[in-house]
């Protein structure tokens, strides 16, 4: 018998690996079978040498005869799709639980909205700080009234609120008025009847025009509104068609040709230029921004027409403010007008910023193609980039700290960022802190890498077969956008029903003062009747408050001390409800992303455990849905559960530290402080345990426990390897993204200043920041699904190396390279053997 027969076979799937104590080699088993199909037609060849009568055997044959009873290995068959069990449905009882919730919920939203006010929520306040409709003095005024809706069509009103003064009305306004062009008007009883004064005018007091227009200018009535409508209690006009009529075609037109002829003799009047471009287009774009000049514009002269242009002009403002607010933290120079120049730079460059994203996500997707190629050296130069760079810079720090320390620099008195980041940069200690940091750093690297510098290649081949799995599923690429639909519908509702819920229950009430007690009042407020044992910060009844509540001496409600409303207080069911809606919310995201992973591990070892990739289905993907849908619902609701109720005592305790702020004990804090670091830890242990639970569960079609279970110990098993690969790969995809965003930016750089006459700009960096901003988010989004691939490659490499031994009868289905790298460390243990 020859040295191959009398070894022990372990093969791969193409292969057999025959050793013996002197030998190690790969057989390929394709080969063994033509060679026994060469002997079968040798011995059909050589039947004449056999003597028939007496089957008594030639001395030719017999060397035929030898070769022919070797033991022939049986001929490993491909098969379309290895499946280690049928699939089944698994941790069926969590399905069940996980549905009982969802339908709960439902219910609980049904609840909700049927006995939620969401008004009650979204209650507007007056400058006074009063809730409209609800406080004493504006119970009956449930509607906020603003004097001035130019200064709320502002970009930083989110941030700051409407600059502008509000007060609460019984009724939105049915009609416009415009004060502006009135003040001769006689009608002084109608105007009476039109104006909004906020409490405290008396309008029946007005005796004259002057009256009004000194009220108006005094800032105690509005001076202009338009007819509106309340939206969650709040008045807001709404333009109409008719109301352009303002600016009649004709004058416009006489406007226009006025203007035509200053600009033929000043024909460098660029503000001339502005403004006969102002038409009834631009008015009816910009109607809240002119309203309060629309009027004067048609009475008055052309100086009307340049205060509408400014008017249109401040449209824009809004992001020129925020930006001019960044740049102001980093310059003292003129931020408002460098704000400008970026805003107009955006403008003008969008389109190229559209055709830049378009690139890059064609650059990505060519990327992901060649990255098995490129994977090794890319890896290589990456780790002794960091390396060289590290080196650099503790050269650097050292050499900082030695000049600061011999020249010790004066510190810039200055409180905007700029002067801070100065002083710290020309502190010797910063650099002698870094140069620590960055020497601690670099040993720590350095020793990693001579640990797992042979694990590393394992890690390359993982991602090279990674590559390969996601050109042959394209469709996963995109996957990601699925499970975020999903999500983004679940937050909404459960938003919602969370402001609903919020809104039941009963109104609680306490007597406040408007002021400060540093400030001091300027009122005396007293109470009698049932209202008499009020007192500040008690509770007490609005209605009650307003009937019996006046200032001393007189008849007149309490303006500066108010009943105001504090909260919603709710029963026990509403408030459990409460905290079941946040925990379902927990679950269902935490459901909609393990179904996500589940999926994509499921379509990735479905590819690595076909034997033959052409015998892979054409819609793996749809089959991974199918699948996980029918079988393994189950197991994620398991997964998302622990996921949710630890994310849930994460919660409990950010609520319980807001409420021990009001007391300040350094020994509950430091408590909290430790829970809340152990219980985030504990989340992101068990998220990458669920991460690998899932995919042992798409391969064995198991449960959650089970798959846990192997998950954990191929972890514990291969540590060295499950971090070589993990890292290597979330590194790998760093400096991906980092490269196909610069390549991106770079050529988007490269377009504005080879061009500058087709888009002019000022400050070709701003587009060019924005499309690396936008062009990392979309790689993140796409390497999300690469680094799953990865994870599922790895952990499937792992079960193949270690349920098969490459024999004919258990092949592997690696693929040759990593079969080398495991033949490596047979060969490696065979010869320690």
């Amino acid at each position: 018998m020859s040295r191959q027969s009398r070894g022990q076979p372990t093969s791969s799937r193409n292969s057999a690996i025959y050793e013996d104590s002197d030998s190690f080699k790969y057989v390929d088993i394709r080969d063994i079978a033509e060679r026994q199909r060469k002997i079968q037609r040798m011995s059909m060849r050589n039947s004449a040498l056999f003597d028939d009568s007496n089957a008594i055997m030639m001395p030719e044959a017999q060397p035929l005869q030898r070769m022919s009873m070797v033991e022939k290995p049986q001929r490993v068959e491909p098969q379309p799709e290895r499946i280690h069990k049928s699939h089944s449905c698994t941790d069926v009882h969590c399905l069940l639980l996980f549905a009982c919730a969802v339908v709960a919920w439902f219910y609980i939203a049904h609840y909700a909205l049927t006995n939620g006010d969401l008004n009650k929520v979204l209650i507007p306040t007056d400058s006074n700080n009063r809730k409209c409709g609800y406080d004493s003095g504006v119970k009956n005024k449930p509607y906020l009234f603003f004097f001035d809706l130019l200064k709320c069509a502002d970009a930083m009103t989110p941030l700051t609120g409407c600059q502008t003064k509000q007060i609460c009305v019984e009724k939105c306004p049915e009609q416009t008025f415009y004060w502006q062009g009135n003040e001769k008007a006689q009608d002084l009883e109608g105007i009476k009847q039109q104006i909004i004064c906020e409490d405290g005018v008396d309008v029946n007091a007005f005796r004259r025009i002057e009256d009004v227009s000194r009220a108006i200018g005094d800032g105690r009535c509005s001076g202009s509104y338009f007819e509106s409508q309340p939206i969650f209690n709040r008045c807001v006009p709404f333009p109409r068609e008719e109301l352009c009529s303002l600016v009649p075609d004709a004058i416009r037109e006489r406007k226009r040709r006025e203007l035509a002829a200053k600009i033929d003799a000043n024909p460098n009047g660029l503000e001339l230029q502005s403004m006969a471009l102002v038409g009834l287009e631009d008015i009816k774009k910009n109607f809240f921004l002119f309203k309060n000049s629309t009027k004067a514009f048609c009475a008055e002269n052309n100086k009307k027409v340049m205060l509408l242009k400014n008017k249109a002009e401040d449209a824009n403002t809004g992001l020129t403010r925020i930006i001019a607010a960044i740049l102001s933290k980093f310059t003292n120079e003129n931020s408002e007008n460098v704000a400008e120049y970026i805003k107009k730079d955006l403008k003008a460059s969008w389109k190229v910023i559209a055709i830049a994203f378009i690139l890059h996500i064609v650059i990505v997707l060519i990327f992901i193609t060649l990255l098995r190629w490129v994977a090794k050296p890319l890896i290589w130069i990456s780790i002794c980039g960091v390396i060289v760079g590290l080196v650099i810079m503790l050269l650097h720090s050292m050499q900082q700290y030695m000049f600061f320390r011999n020249s010790p620099q004066t510190p810039l008195h200055h409180w905007h960022l700029k002067a801070q980041l100065e002083n710290i940069l020309k502190n010797d200690q910063f650099w002698l802190y870094l140069s620590v940091v960055t020497g601690a750093v670099l040993t720590i690297i350095v020793l990693i890498v001579i640990v797992i510098r042979k694990r590393i290649s394992i890690a390359i081949a993982i991602v090279k077969e990674a590559s390969k799995a996601i050109t042959s599923i394209k469709s996963s690429i995109f996957f990601p956008l699925f499970p975020g639909f999903l999500y983004i519908i679940v937050t909404l509702m459960a938003g919602v029903v969370f402001l609903y819920l919020g809104s039941v229950g009963s109104l609680t009430y306490r007597k406040y003062n408007q002021f400060e007690a540093s400030i001091g009042s300027r009122e005396t407020c007293t109470c009698t009747g049932e209202a008499l044992n009020y007192t500040l910060g008690g509770i007490c009844d609005p209605v009650i408050f307003e009937s019996n509540c006046f200032i001393s001496g007189t008849r007149k409600p309490c303006l500066e001390t108010v009943c105001r409303f504090v909260e919603i207080k709710h029963n026990a069911t509403t408030q459990w409800y409460i905290y079941f809606n946040v925990f379902v919310f927990f679950w269902v995201t935490f459901f909609i992303a393990a179904y996500g992973e589940m999926v994509l591990a499921s379509t990735f070892a479905m590819w690595y455990w076909t034997f033959d990739k052409k015998d892979l289905t054409s819609t793996p993907l749809l089959k991974a849905m199918g699948r996980t849908t029918v079988y393994h619902l189950g197991t994620i609701a398991f997964g998302s559960l622990i996921l949710s109720i630890c994310r849930m005592i994460r919660w409990i305790l950010e609520l319980m530290e807001k409420k021990l702020k009001l007391y300040d004990n350094a020994v509950v804090k430091a408590i909290l402080c430790c829970m809340k670091c152990f219980f985030w830890l504990l989340e992101n242990f068990l998220r990458f345990l669920n991460r690998n639970a899932y995919i042992m569960c798409a391969v064995h079609s198991t449960s959650f426990c089970a798959s846990s279970r192997k998950a954990f110990a191929l972890i514990t098993q291969n540590i060295l390897r499950v971090f070589a690969v993990d890292n290597v790969s979330n590194f790998l995809f760093f400096l991906s993204k980092l490269l196909l965003t610069g390549c991106t930016s770079f050529i988007t750089y490269l377009l504005l200043i080879t061009y500058p006459g087709v888009i002019p700009i000022t400050f070709p960096l701003v587009p060019v920041s924005l499309v690396a901003i936008l062009g990392y988010v979309l790689a993140d989004v796409i390497f999300s699904t690469y680094s799953m691939a990865v994870d599922t490659l790895f952990f499937c490499f792992l079960e193949d190396s270690s349920e098969n031994d490459g024999s004919t009868a258990k092949p592997f289905y690696m693929s040759k390279e990593l079969r080398r790298l495991l033949g490596k460390k047979i060969q490696k243990k065979k010869t320690m053997q």
